[in-house]
This record gives structure tokens, C-alpha cells and sequence, in this order.
């Protein structure tokens, strides 16, 4: 690691508002600092960048205007072990100010899951990268990268991570702030974003369940978490205005891939969703 212990990589994907004479500044007085210009080319290119020069032991990823509680989690609590996936609570907060835990369950901290997979047996696996610091030899021994020129890559990436980790531990530290935007990829009210946004998703739960198909096992541990995602999807599609002709597409392609109708869980609200979808959408 260099400078105080942990090292800083800035990826300037290609920015028009100045962020590059700040970033001169800052080098100029944080030796722990490197900085990275290039081309716009999206968030998992600028990701890639980043992972690609990065030293550290363990590589977290920090998107634009978000922030960091503290420079390093409680690291001790690992006893010396090399965990490839360590997860860290996240806060999120509004555009009142509201602040708020982010997740969608809480883990049993400090213990060990060993293969990391067997860590998603059952649970909708929170997907945003942000939530999690990764070590770095074994995102490398994996060759393991943002799939770029798709929204919500995160899917992707975290789940594969989660796939190929020999190891996942949870520590309890508040880690990291998400501040919500408008406009921004999760809240943007464009028809276009919208629904590219939902096609990539189409593209990654294909994936996904190609990856789940060479293991019985790996799909025992996966299903959970692609039912569920093939649930976000349809709420999005719900949510948000869509022509028939492109609701017709979007569940259409679901139900090739075998996600609609939605597969039956116990969970009420889970029952209760995946009944409105059939009564909502079967004519679609």
C-alpha cells in the first residue's frame, strides 16, 4: 500500500467541469494519490481502469459524490485470513437529507462462508458493489472485470464475484454513504435510459442462469437471487411508463428465458407480486 496505508486511484472519465485541474491539485499534496484521465467510456470502463493499477491488498470502489466513513474497516477481526469478499454496511441518503440504512438483509457478521457462494443460498444478494471490498490477488487469479457498455453492471460483476470466491465474511462497520440524484441511472425518468436499462438487465439474467446451468449446486445457491432479480425487473417494468409494444417485448423475452411467469415463493409479498404480474401481464 502506499502513502498513510491505503492508496487513492481517480478515474477522470473524461469530465468537461474542471475536475481535472483539482486533481492536479490534489496530487500535489497527497502522495498517496494517482490519478487516471481518459475518454469517457462509462462507469465500468473507468472501474476497470482503476482495478488495473490498483496495489492495495483490498480494492473498494467509490462512485462520484459518494463517500467513505472511515479510510479502513475494523481489517483485525479477520484474524489473518485472506477473505476474498468482505461485506461493510451502507448508508443512503435522499435528496432531503434523510438518512437511512441500504440493504436488503442483515447478515450474520464476522462469520466465514466458505466457497463465498454459499452466501447467496437464499438470499436476494445485494448487488451494488459499493457494498463490499474485494482482495485484489483474487479478483486478478480470476480475471475478474466490469462488463462494460451495460447499465447495471453491478449484477453482473457481484454475483460473479460471489460465484468464483473462495471466501465471504460481513463486518459490522458503517463503511459507505450512497447519495441519491435525480437523473441519476437507479432514478432517471428518460423512456430511452429506462428501457436500455431494462433490456441490459434481460442480457445479464440470461447470463446469469447460462453461468447456473453447468452445476446443480451453483444453481441451488444462484436461483434465489436471479427469481428475485427477474422481481426487480417486472416492478421496474410496472413502475415506470412503457409503450405496450416495448411491455410486450420486455416480458416476452422473460418468459424465453423462463422468469414469466414468476417462479412461486413462500414469501407473501412474493406471492402477492407474482399474482398482480400474472393478472397485469399474461395478456401483454
Amino acid at each position: 500500500m502506499r502513502g498513510r496505508g491505503f492508496e487513492v486511484i481517480v478515474v477522470n472519465d473524461g469530465s468537461t467541469d474542471g475536475t481535472a485541474q483539482l486533481l492536479d491539485a490534489y496530487v500535489k499534496t497527497h502522495a498517496n494519490i494517482m490519478v487516471i484521465s481518459q475518454e469517457n467510456r462509462g462507469l465500468s470502463a473507468a472501474r476497470n481502469a482503476g482495478m488495473r493499477q490498483a496495489t492495495g491488498k483490498y480494492i473498494c470502489f467509490v462512485d462520484a459524490d459518494d463517500h467513505l466513513y472511515a479510510a479502513r474497516p475494523p481489517m483485525d477481526v479477520l484474524e489473518g485470513k485472506a477473505i476474498d469478499i468482505l461485506g461493510v454496511n451502507i448508508l443512503q441518503k435522499d435528496r432531503q437529507g434523510k438518512r437511512m440504512p441500504y440493504r436488503r438483509y442483515i447478515p450474520i457478521y464476522n462469520k466465514e462462508y466458505a466457497p463465498a457462494r454459499a452466501f447467496m443460498q437464499g438470499r436476494n444478494l445485494m448487488p451494488c458493489v459499493v457494498a463490499y471490498l474485494f482482495r485484489r490477488e483474487f479478483l486478478e487469479r480470476e480475471a475478474l472485470t466490469f462488463t462494460e457498455n451495460i447499465y447495471h453492471e453491478d449484477e453482473d460483476f457481484t454475483v460473479r464475484t460471489f460465484v468464483q470466491a473462495n471466501s465471504f465474511m460481513a463486518l459490522n462497520v458503517d463503511w459507505y454513504e450512497r447519495i441519491l440524484h435525480s437523473g441519476s441511472i437507479t432514478t432517471t425518468t428518460d423512456v430511452e435510459k429506462q428501457q436500455r436499462k431494462l433490456r441490459d438487465l434481460v442480457v445479464i439474467l440470461q447470463k446469469l442462469d447460462g453461468m447456473a446451468q453447468s452445476d446443480p449446486e451453483l444453481r441451488a445457491c444462484m436461483q434465489y437471487k436471479m427469481d428475485y432479480l427477474a422481481v426487480d425487473m417486472l416492478r421496474l417494468l410496472l413502475h415506470q411508463r412503457h409503450s405496450k409494444a416495448f411491455r410486450h417485448e420486455f416480458v416476452s423475452a422473460m418468459r424465453s428465458l423462463g422468469y414469466f411467469p414468476l417462479r412461486w415463493h413462500r414469501e407473501w409479498k412474493h406471492i402477492l407480486f407474482n399474482l398482480y404480474t400474472r393478472i397485469t401481464l399474461c395478456s401483454v
